[in-house]
């Protein structure tokens, strides 16, 4: 299986893929990430009750789509150019196994678009669409 920092330009702190369990390219993607309390947002995110932001299981998803690219994408900057129906259904928690999975949701004006759901045992946190630009860096 591809590794993770072979594919991706991404690095620590910013890195949240940690393996990609399917990889059909151009077709979809499923990936993991394991949600640890070291991760450093959640000193603040929030000091007594830990919750995985929202904003980053988005996050988690574009990069997850980054995979659905044959080819690597170092050497290319992938920005997150919009978010659309973005629905938080449950909260990430430290220990949690979340599920990323990603399907191509068509092209337009150097625009791709993502449609994205995050899963923690089976049960549906996050959908969205995305939409990412890939230039060259």
């Amino acid at each position: 299986m591809t590794q993770v920092a072979d594919h991706l330009p991404h690095r620590f702190p910013f890195l949240f893929v940690d393996r990609v369990l399917v990889r059909e390219p151009g077709v979809r993607v499923v990936a993991e990430k394991l949600v640890t309390l070291s991760e450093p947002f959640f000193a603040g995110h929030f000091a007594d009750r830990p919750v995985l932001p929202g904003v980053l299981m988005l996050e988690m998803l574009a990069q997850a789509g980054g995979f659905l690219e044959a080819e690597s994408l170092h050497g290319k900057a992938i920005f997150l150019a919009g978010v659309q129906d973005a629905k938080f259904k449950a909260p990430a928690f430290p220990g949690d196994r979340l599920e990323l999975e990603v399907k191509p949701g068509g092209a337009f004006g150097g625009l791709s678009k993502l449609q994205g759901e995050v899963r923690c045992g089976g049960r549906v946190l996050c959908t969205a669409t995305l939409v990412v630009a890939q230039v060259k860096a």
